[in-house]
């Protein structure tokens, strides 16, 4: 969370360590329990760290999406006549908040041609207030472009136009394409 060098090197601080305790094996809601214990701990200074993990299941396609402070997830369906966009939304606070961490997660079923979009709360954050999932929802929706990559740069584009600001903040868009091999 946050803007700058500091916010940069505590938010790679937490990504290793938390790539490190799933490698080793843990569950991910435990090692965000342990992440958050150890944010609370040892520090003078309050710091706070949103997680946004999308867990996608390669043989039966089904997604979990973990969050904790995070930005919404925007999911956007291919199946059917109308595409539609759905949005996976948090009310968690981030880690090292509270001791006892609350870790929410919903499990999506994905399709062929489905679209994952992920975004840091800087991209969100540009958007007017209010009206934040409905404007990037529409954008979803109304992007006829495949290429995961392509669609990340354009959502990213919009966004920016729409402010025609300099960025405040850290802005990111990750993009994910499902496609059947």
């Amino acid at each position: 969370m946050g803007s700058g060098e500091k916010a940069f090197q505590e938010s790679a601080r937490v990504v290793e360590m938390l790539e490190e305790m799933l490698a080793a094996g843990f569950p991910h809601k435990m090692a965000l329990k342990l992440l958050n214990t150890a944010l609370l701990i040892g520090r003078e200074e309050i710091r706070f760290s949103t997680i946004d993990m999308s867990i996608f299941d390669m043989y039966t396609g089904q997604c979990e999406f973990v969050k904790t402070g995070a930005s919404t997830t925007f999911i956007k369906y291919a199946g059917g006549k109308e595409r539609r966009v759905e949005r996976i939304v948090s009310s968690s606070l981030p880690l090292g908040v509270l001791e006892n961490l609350e870790v929410e997660s919903c499990t999506r079923q994905l399709s062929s041609g489905d679209v994952v979009v992920m975004m840091t709360d800087g991209v969100m954050d540009a958007l007017p207030v209010g009206e934040q999932d409905v404007l990037m929802e529409t954008l979803i929706q109304g992007t006829e472009i495949n290429n995961p990559r392509e669609m990340a740069h354009h959502i990213l584009e919009q966004v920016l136009e729409f402010t025609g600001e300099l960025p405040l903040d850290d802005m990111t868009v990750l993009v994910i394409g499902i496609w059947k091999a």
